[in-house]
């Protein structure tokens, strides 16, 4: 056992070192269950944490929701979502943990990734002649480079990282002429996980063939047998993830691909100076995730031996230039326009920019592991002259335009020149250079750039998280029971916009790389919020409501409502039937929902929907399915001029700018006096998102959205119809542009009138599926069709009456079917577009790789004999 431990004591320790680092830093910050806080920040207790819940209601018992969401907002495919988010073996942790407690499992899954991401370079590190503690140092430098911090969130994407040592390690294999099945996997496993930063991987491999193949061929011939050899190899990986690539290469050309940019300038993204500010530790901040520089620190010691690898006389100059022309590519393309769009797939990021240098990381870090071995004495004076040189130009650099960059300090010049010293110094030593001391530079390098970047984020409390899921969990449930069938369910709070998919339900909001551009556009034709990845059911109308089938609403009880986060008032929730008060929920029926499909006018297939007009597109859905027309049920409302109180009126026109003057309160105040009997409807333009003012009605704050992109609808209904209601905005900014500010008003016994009477139509659901819908549906006269609320995918596959039939396109997003009088039954079924060809290439590369290993075995057999 000694033996043993002694042996791998190094690469135990790659594995541990870093994963305790990171678990001790959230310990000691009080993550639960150290604390009341949690690894929730930023997209991942936005996002990812619910996608997490859903991971684990369809691994626990619902297996086709790995191909279809109806809580994808109002319904979308899903297996793409999985290949990008979801697929990691790390994920099925999930299983572990109580839906109200995934913090904690995300907490683990950060840690055993972490962990995993040190083992493996520590693993590449000794098979490349590491010895030692020096292992360690290697694993440690890369599980907590600058990367992998500023990216710790976003967990889907840590796995390439983990898997790119050794995919690199067995293509060296390969390019040796060894056996290529471990490159082939490992491979194949990255692009399966995750096929974004799979792609990243393959372009990151055609320039390490290059590379190796200009350093260590020695003929054309051999050139060429490698080169085919690796080829070959890559097709056969990409052959075998083909059932998950080729479905998601479809889902991304009808979502996320639509935003491929069209025009590529040829520019430098930032002055190429600015590069340096990330090579001292800890460069980072909340300001680097939206726009910033990229993030690639791999410690003091690594950046020194980057310098050393083009120094040292131990590497042929074929292969120094080789690696020259690579750093340069990596490099040019953390700052260079068109090389950060190739890396990107021709999209700019959202937020996170530079997202493969985790590539530039271990490409550094693998020219420290070559050069390192050959480093057995004490360097040479010149090569330390050189190493002061260029080290202490970069740190002057940075020193001289330090008020350029708001993530560094003098502190961060100060510990990173320290470190930097401490190298020199070790570097320096004869051949008794203790190993340890290189070990010590590290960890101490690498620790200090964790704390100094994880204490710029902040993260969401644990009793925020779980006692709001605990609390949606049960509200859903108790619907649920009450009524299994098929409906959208609406409720007034808000954690996230992926809250469906935490408590499975179907509702209408979602926050999704892969959403479909269709769905924010419908949503902001209705008034919702929304923006290009995300949509926000937060601003309905009893239309709304109706004709998207919300039959249940949750509202927070009294007591309850002072610990949910708000979504925004509901106060036209009046006309809705209470069934059942919880201590946290009051549960309300609306009675005049329609079903997820319903008998409409043919007329709707023709309407069209407009921009910036979400009340007049409400009227229009409303009567076009209905077969009527006439006047809008939502008319405009004249205001009275507003009372200024420290704000000054800076423009004229319908759309007036307000601007701040003077201290103390900003206030643009309107009044009007209600009719009983109405819906009082305000709209807000896009410049209102991002806490542009403060609303007030009656001495009551009305909750607005942070983010949406179009006129948004704000329901103003007073409680108390008598009372005249005073609307108070306060402007949180120098000036505001009251954009599209309007009051719009109905009459609810209208409106409800007509809902009532498209209601009538409802089809019969006998059964449902997460991708299969059957049921009934009964058409009373000529001109009239199905009309569901279930956005046309091309995975939908409809029979009428056992017959396929062609599904129509309505409002731009929804299938819907003209149908003669009659009874008719319904069976809509989805399958993945391009499904099974991607299985059978799969199959077909499982098959072909099969022969290849067999012909390889056959051939180091012969070779073994012919050695004998």
């Amino acid at each position: 056992m000694r033996q043993r431990w002694l042996k791998n004591y190094p690469l135990i320790l790659s594995f541990l070192l870093p994963g305790l680092l990171v678990g001790l830093y959230f310990a000691i910050r009080g993550t639960f269950p150290f604390g009341s806080s949690s690894v929730l920040t930023v997209d991942l207790g936005q996002q990812y944490i619910d996608f997490f819940a859903y991971l684990r209601q369809t691994l626990l018992g619902h297996p086709g929701q790995l191909f279809y969401a109806f809580n994808k907002a109002l319904g979308g495919d899903m297996y793409g979502v999985f290949a990008y988010y979801l697929l990691s073996p790390f994920n099925w942790l999930v299983v572990l943990f109580p839906a109200d407690m995934l913090d904690v499992a995300a907490f683990l899954i950060t840690v055993l990734k972490i962990s995993t991401i040190g083992f493996t370079m520590g693993w590449y590190a000794k098979r490349h002649a590491i010895h030692g503690m020096m292992i360690p140092a290697f694993g440690l430098a890369y599980a907590l480079s600058g990367w992998l911090l500023a990216n710790s969130f976003n967990l889907m994407w840590l796995d390439a990282a983990m898997l790119l040592p050794l995919i690199i390690d067995s293509v060296d294999i390969l390019f040796k002429g060894g056996r290529v099945m471990a490159y082939i996997g490992w491979l194949a496993a990255a692009l399966i996980i995750n096929f974004y930063t799979g792609y990243m991987i393959a372009l990151f491999l055609i320039l390490y063939a290059i590379y190796w193949l200009i350093a260590h061929t020695s003929t054309w011939q051999h050139f060429w047998r490698s080169g085919l050899r690796f080829v070959g190899a890559s097709g056969l990986a990409g052959m075998i993830s083909a059932v998950v690539l080729l479905p998601t290469w479809f889902q991304l050309s009808q979502s996320k691909g639509t935003y491929t940019v069209a025009t590529i300038r040829w520019r430098f993204e930032y002055a190429p100076t600015r590069f340096l500010s990330k090579m001292l530790p800890g460069s980072f901040n909340f300001d680097q995730m939206p726009s910033g520089y990229p993030n690639y620190y791999i410690g003091a010691l690594g950046f020194v031996l980057v310098v050393l690898f083009f120094l040292s006389k131990s590497h042929p100059w074929r292969q120094k230039l080789a690696a020259a022309g690579v750093t340069i590519v990596l490099i040019l393309s953390c700052m260079l326009e068109p090389l950060d769009l190739l890396w990107h797939g021709f999209q700019f990021p959202v937020w996170y920019p530079y997202r493969f240098t985790f590539v530039l990381c271990f490409w550094f870090l693998s020219l420290g592991i070559a050069v390192l071995p050959h480093l057995q004495i004490g360097i040479p004076l010149q090569w330390l002259g050189v190493l002061l040189l260029v080290f202490s130009a970069i740190y002057i650099d940075v020193a001289a335009n330090l008020k350029h960059f708001s993530f560094l300090t003098v502190g961060h010049l100060l510990f990173g020149a320290g470190c930097l010293l401490l190298a020199f110094v070790w570097f320096s030593l004869d051949n008794r250079r203790p190993v340890w001391f290189g070990f010590a530079i590290v960890l101490i390098d690498l620790s200090g750039s964790l704390i100094l970047t994880l204490n710029q984020l902040a993260y969401l409390n644990h009793s925020d998280y779980h006692d709001y899921t605990a609390a949606l969990i049960r509200g859903t449930q108790t619907i649920q029971q009450h009524d299994p069938g098929l409906f959208r369910i609406g409720k007034t709070t808000i954690r996230t916009r992926n809250d469906p998919m935490t408590a499975n339900y179907l509702g209408a909001d979602q926050f999704n790389s892969m959403l479909e551009p269709a769905v924010p556009k419908f949503f902001g034709q209705l008034g919702q919020p929304e923006d290009d990845g995300s949509v926000a059911y937060t601003n309905g109308t009893l239309i709304t409501d109706s004709l998207l089938g919300m039959k249940y609403y949750l509202t927070p009880t009294k007591r309850a409502a002072k610990k949910l986060p708000d979504a925004g008032q509901r106060p036209d929730l009046k006309w809705y039937r209470p069934i059942k008060t919880t201590p946290t929920w009051q549960i309300l029926r609306s009675p005049f929902a329609q079903s997820l499909g319903f008998v409409a006018d043919t007329d709707l297939l023709k309407q069209p929907l407009y921009s910036e007009t979400p009340l007049a597109n409400q009227s229009l859905i409303l009567q076009s399915a209905l077969g009527k027309s006439g006047s809008p049920y939502f008319t405009p409302t004249a205001l009275e001029a507003p009372q200024l109180t420290g704000v000054r009126r800076v423009s004229t026109g319908s759309a007036p700018t307000y601007a701040k003057v003077g201290h103390g309160p900003h206030d643009v105040t309107y009044r009007f006096k209600p009719i009983p009997g109405k819906i009082y409807v305000l709209t807000l333009g896009s410049q209102f998102a991002d806490h542009l003012v403060t609303l007030n009605q009656n001495g009551q704050t009305v909750t607005l959205p942070d983010s949406f992109n179009d006129t948004i609808t704000v329901n103003v209904t007073p409680r108390n119809p008598k009372a005249e209601q005073v609307l108070r905005f306060r402007l949180n900014k120098k000036d505001a542009w009251f954009e599209n500010f309007d009051l719009y008003q109905a009459d609810a016994k209208q409106v409800i009138h007509d809902l009532k009477k498209l209601q009538t139509g409802s089809w019969h659901v006998i059964q449902h599926t997460a991708t299969t819908v059957e049921a009934t549906i009964n058409i009373l006269h000529d001109h009239q069709m199905l009309q569901t609320t279930i956005p046309t995918a091309p995975g939908w596959h409809v029979k009428i009456d056992n017959r396929p039939v062609t599904v129509k396109k309505s409002l731009g997003i929804f299938m819907a079917v003209p149908l003669k009088p009659g009874q008719h039954v319904i069976t809509m079924r989805y399958v993945p577009p391009l499904l099974g060809w991607g299985a059978v290439i799969t199959v077909t590369g499982l098959c072909l790789t099969a022969c290849w290993y067999v012909v390889d075995k056959r051939r180091f057999s012969r070779h073994l004999v012919s050695r004998r």
